[in-house]
């Protein structure tokens, strides 16, 4: 497994706790840190993704919101919801990165950490905010 994908995977935890508990976002992550036994090069690119997802979270979310069809944020699946809310960061907001790659990313990620609906619910997310992004 690639470091970017480990990073990515640390990023999603973060995520997912600061969703769930509205704790701070450096408290999430110093406390991540503490508990956990992390490669020091696996850190600079998960504290940049939680902080710049949540820097930028209201128009990330906008983004989802718009996209979905049927579900509101606040009933999607938490997990899916850090996972789409990391994966639209990079889209919107990474140009280094492929969308491509961080589509697949996300759903490779799913795969682990989510319901077996989960990486066709994020791939589709991801493949039309990437087009509508695409068209801007």
């Amino acid at each position: 497994m690639s470091s970017r994908r480990k990073s990515r995977i640390i990023a999603v935890q973060m995520l997912y706790q600061i969703q769930l508990t509205g704790a701070p976002v450096t408290d999430v992550i110093n406390l991540f840190w503490q508990n956990h036994e992390t490669p020091p090069e696996l850190r600079p690119f998960a504290e940049m993704l939680v902080q710049n997802t949540i820097a930028n979270l209201e128009a990330i979310d906008s983004v989802i919101q718009a996209t979905s069809k049927n579900w509101k944020l606040h009933r999607m699946p938490a997990v899916d919801l850090a996972i789409l809310r990391c994966a639209t960061y990079e889209i919107l907001y990474c140009e280094d990165i492929d969308a491509a790659t961080s589509i697949n990313e996300a759903v490779e990620i799913a795969k682990t950490y989510s319901t077996l609906e989960s990486p066709k619910f994020i791939n589709g997310m991801l493949d039309s905010i990437w087009k509508r992004q695409s068209k801007t």
